[in-house]
């Protein structure tokens, strides 16, 4: 969203502004996958939650697909690769000046079919709408007042039967529950909150299965919310140049076979809700059949259910009147 706009009167809550997006903040975030590294591979070394987010769209040649918030571009120059007219939007200048460096790279005719913009969606000028959008890895950045607007102009980009495929993490119940009450009730000497201060400055809508799905909801979409345990497989990606920070001793607990096969396992149970910290949507206009299929996750969908027939149930009348 379009930093020039945080000051509207109307809007209590300030976005955060591009500059936090910078090239410091680039090349934290990617760990080995150092910005040298991106442009000399392509983008190709995908992290485990790209990979399951374009998995699970059902990709094919002839598609139109938009990336809110591209960052590098991973997905646009995937997609080119495939046959994929594909479009990237973000307010972050040093991130698209690095994805046009990897698109650089590519042959004329996978070029073609990459296009990055830098700049609000909301400004995005096309004769054509999409099959796909993406957002992975956004709306934690976005109030919900940003969220709402971005998912109306998402509606009106999408084909009717289009899809809105979502990742975001952290999910704010592993924080606020399994860290913040349990964790330290039994190990007090940690920190009162684990996350950094940029994380803080950035992550300003952290969310839960039941918040993101009521935000879809009321933005007049059908959904499917759901988590998912990368934890191991993320584990995997750093193991290449292993991480100094709380995420590198998570992630080299991981690696033990016994403590990995003991952690899946919880996963599979409704503990899942409160230590699996990737989440995913899958979203698409109110009255249309479900486009594309979606994994089963019991759990979520009765604990969604539930949270929305509170919200829903009208309140009781006063006994006295």
């Amino acid at each position: 969203m379009n930093p020039s706009e945080s000051t509207c009167s109307a809007e209590p809550e300030l976005q955060v502004p591009s500059i936090q997006y910078d090239e410091e903040w680039i090349r934290e975030t990617w760990g080995w996958d150092t910005p040298e590294n991106f442009i000399r591979s392509q983008g190709r070394n995908l992290r485990p939650r790209i990979l399951a987010s374009l998995q699970l769209a059902g990709l094919q040649p002839g598609m139109r697909i938009l990336d809110v918030g591209c960052g590098r571009g991973e997905v646009v120059l995937h997609c080119g690769r495939l046959g994929i007219d594909a479009v990237g939007i973000d307010y972050s200048r040093p991130a698209i000046e690095l994805a046009e460096k990897a698109r650089a790279s590519h042959s004329p005719h996978e070029r073609k079919r990459m296009q990055f913009v830098c700049g609000d969606v909301k400004d995005l000028r096309t004769n054509h709408l999409f099959d796909l959008i993406f957002m992975l890895d956004l709306v934690e950045h976005l109030h919900d007042w940003e969220l709402s607007r971005l998912f109306e102009i998402c509606r009106q980009l999408l084909e009717p039967k289009g899809v809105l495929i979502i990742h975001t993490l952290p999910n704010k119940w592993l924080y606020d529950i399994t860290y913040g009450r349990i964790l330290r009730l039994f190990m007090p000497w940690l920190p009162p909150d684990p996350r950094t201060e940029k994380e803080k400055a950035i992550h300003i809508n952290e969310m839960t299965i039941t918040h993101l799905a009521e935000v879809l909801d009321r933005s007049g979409f059908e959904q499917r919310v759901w988590l998912d345990d990368l934890l191991t497989e993320q584990a995997r990606w750093h193991s290449k140049q292993p991480l100094s920070d709380q995420r590198g001793m998570v992630y080299r607990l991981m690696a033990k076979p016994f403590v990995a096969m003991l952690y899946k396992l919880i996963c599979k149970t409704p503990a899942r809700l409160l230590i699996v910290n990737e989440m995913f949507a899958v979203a698409w206009k109110a009255g249309q059949e479900k486009p594309i299929r979606t994994p089963v996750h019991l759990t979520e969908s009765l604990v969604i259910r539930i949270a929305s027939s509170k919200k829903n149930r009208p309140s009781a009348p006063p006994i006295f009147g």
